[in-house]
């Protein structure tokens, strides 16, 4: 026992003087630089390249490397996302981790080793003025206790940084729904933060842009330029596209002169990157309603009247949608943006409804005189069954055939008590309709449909009936009248006139969306809104569902008894798609912006995108977050979830994605 005791501790002595001896330095170059991929590449790279000089260029070969597998990876879409959670940090011993809440519409900028973020809008309808900063190489976060004057809570500002300062520009608030009741209101402050000395500083000047926000901001050397956002013009709301600059040593605003009135259009939302220092690109943003732009435009400063200049935009299918509420930056010669995928629906538009007058009544329409009035006098003739009294009879003023006048009290009326009365005339008829059609089905137990009610919709607005009037006289018998048509007839008749009522709902002006329905329940879905099924059809169907019964009884009747030898294996159900596995995720977009200044007919073109532009590990579809470019790496931070705007709580994300090439093994 004691020889093979001294053995192992001989070995044990062995092999740590062997690690001993043993350094990184004798490792090849190519396993170095691999085994420095896994450092953050930010203060632990940094420290690495001052232990001596051939970790040095090791170190510089390594960024340099990165920075070209990064634009590799954007054409190639040979990238991956990975979330960072905050449960994998540990802090020190008793000490509490700091937690961002989850915001949108935040202002963001990395500047150095770090990521700071402002304000933005919370979950509750409210929007913060803290300033939080993001340690990219110990990856926690931490907020600064901040002197001086804070800015307002706001969101939709502009942040950028120049030197050891951030510059922080506009913004809107919230109208907050609890105390101390905020209204709604855009800002003009322009605020300066001392980075080295935790300091807020407000700046003022005699000349400065109206209050705005969803406006863009880029820094040229030693001045700050600003285009577009919402403003507010003579105390009315405007989109913008003027062109403010701040001299920033200085603290001056002053707008420039231009050549010619080419410009881009009034927007806001835009995503606007830096082309050197007299040159900047603007691409997309919102003008409004239905106006979502996808175009670019090139601003040159090199002369002392500006100029602007429409870009020309390639492979526009592959491009980014929706580029104002979805955050893009520059990744050397290539424009980066993150949205919905490209093969979802375009769900995110603010529709403008339009309402024509109703076609095909015989009373006055309503008053339009914008627009033609169609021709009256037009009816399908369909006989008239219906179950009770109403407006109208059958006779010579049934329906809409109501002439204005009649009756002293329509014209005490005022057009809004008049449309209210006829509705409530109109409900009045429908609900005895029902009550009858309910008591003959008690009575006969039949399964006859219920048939529509044959008024119109101009009835809305035709002068009240008095009551001598409203009451249905018997039906005269006119000579010569036709025979009755078949039911067949009759029912295809009723189908018709449903159906162009059905198509003139949406255009009555002043009728409720699912006013016309067959039981006046205007929170009835129309999906269960059917006809009851006819003994026939149920009988059909379940002969249908008997025969199909028979058959797969037979099939597993004829496999239970064949041999086993003759079974065949049953084959492995094939995976679905990784597109159709996630789809409301964002997508990545990528567009080469390096045609634009290096030829005589600037334009850009479109990456053409794999997969939609989904890849693995993709976060969900969010908007209204931030993306700032690393090294060697994207930061995606933030957002809110579109569905959950309406709602009183927003879905709001604290996330950080990373977006970086994957690690290549040797």
């Amino acid at each position: 026992m004691d020889a093979s005791r001294h053995k192992v501790d001989g070995e044990n002595d062995n092999c740590e003087a062997t690690l001993a001896a043993v350094n990184l330095n004798v490792l090849p170059d190519e396993i170095l630089e691999f085994i420095f991929t896994y450092l953050p590449p930010y203060g632990d790279l940094e420290h690495c390249s001052l232990v001596c000089k051939r970790w040095h260029a090791i170190v510089k070969n390594l960024v340099r490397r990165s920075k070209l597998n990064l634009e590799k990876g954007l054409t190639d879409f040979r990238l991956r996302w990975e979330v960072f959670s905050q449960q994998t940090v540990n802090g020190g011993a008793g000490a509490p981790l700091s937690f961002i809440a989850g915001r949108f519409a935040h202002s963001a900028v990395r500047q150095g080793n770090s990521m700071y973020v402002f304000g933005g809008g919370s979950s509750s309808d409210t929007t913060f003025n803290d300033l939080w900063r993001f340690d990219l190489t110990h990856m926690r976060w931490a907020r600064p206790v901040a002197t001086g004057t804070y800015p307002s809570p706001k969101g939709s500002a502009s942040m950028v940084a120049w030197r050891d300062q951030l510059i922080l520009f506009g913004g809107w608030r919230y109208p907050s729904l609890h105390p101390p009741y905020q209204p709604w209101c855009l800002f003009d402050e322009l605020h300066y933060y001392d980075l080295g000395k935790n300091r807020w500083l407000l700046r003022s000047s005699l000349s400065s842009p109206p209050p705005m926000a969803g406006h863009s901001a880029t820094v040229h050397g030693d001045r700050m330029v600003v285009f577009g956002g919402y403003q507010i013009k003579d105390d009315f709301n405007v989109n913008s596209n003027d062109t403010w600059v701040l001299d920033l040593p200085e603290q001056r605003w002053w707008q420039p002169l231009f050549v010619g009135n080419t410009r881009p259009s009034p927007r806001y939302g835009q995503i606007q990157v830096e082309l050197g220092k007299n040159h900047l690109l603007v691409v997309g943003g919102c003008g409004g309603a239905n106006r979502v732009y996808t175009d670019a435009w090139l601003l040159d400063m090199t002369r002392d009247v500006w100029s602007w200049k429409s870009i020309t935009v390639r492979n526009k299918r592959f491009g980014a949608v929706h580029m104002w509420c979805n955050p893009g930056c520059k990744v050397n010669n290539y424009l980066v943006v993150v949205g919905p995928s490209p093969n979802m629906p375009q769900d995110f538009q603010m529709m403008k409804q339009s309402r024509v007058p109703v076609v095909g009544g015989r009373g006055p329409p309503p008053p339009n005189p914008l627009q033609n009035v169609p021709p009256r006098g037009y009816r399908i003739p369909v006989p008239d069954r219906r179950l009770g009294g109403g407006l109208g009879g059958p006779g010579p003023n049934r329906g809409g055939n109501i002439r204005p006048g009649v009756g002293g009290a329509a014209a005490a009326l005022g057009p809004q008590e008049q449309y209210l009365a006829n509705r409530r005339a109109i409900l009045n008829q429908h609900m005895q309709q029902a009550q009858q059609f309910l008591h003959n089905s008690n009575v006969n137990n039949n399964n006859n449909n219920y048939q529509p009610r044959s008024g119109r919709l101009s009835d809305l607005h035709a002068p009240p009936v008095p009551a001598a009037a409203a009451s249905p006289p018997s039906p005269p018998v006119r000579p010569n009248a036709p025979p009755s048509p078949a039911d067949g007839d009759v029912d295809a008749a009723q189908r018709l006139q449903r159906n162009l009522a059905l198509r003139c709902r949406d255009n009555e002006p002043r009728l409720p969306k699912r006013f016309d329905e067959l039981y006046e329940d205007p929170f009835r879905m129309a999906a269960f809104n059917v006809p009851t099924r006819s003994r026939s059809a149920s009988r059909d169907h379940n002969e249908r569902i008997r025969r199909m019964e028979e058959k797969m009884n037979a099939i597993r009747n004829s496999r239970r008894s064949a041999p086993a030898a003759a079974q065949v294996e049953p084959q492995p159900l094939r995976a679905p798609s990784p597109k159709r596995l996630r789809c409301n995720v964002q997508s990545l977009f990528v567009c080469d912006i390096s045609g634009i200044l290096d030829s005589s007919e600037p334009a850009l073109e479109w990456v053409e995108y794999k997969n939609f532009g989904v890849l693995k590990g993709a976060p969900d579809r969010l908007i209204l977050s931030s993306l700032i470019a690393g090294n060697g790496e994207l930061i995606l931070f933030g957002g809110v979830h579109k569905e959950t705007l309406t709602d009183i709580t927003h879905h709001v994300s604290n996330s950080i994605h990373f977006l970086s090439v994957p690690r290549d093994i040797i």
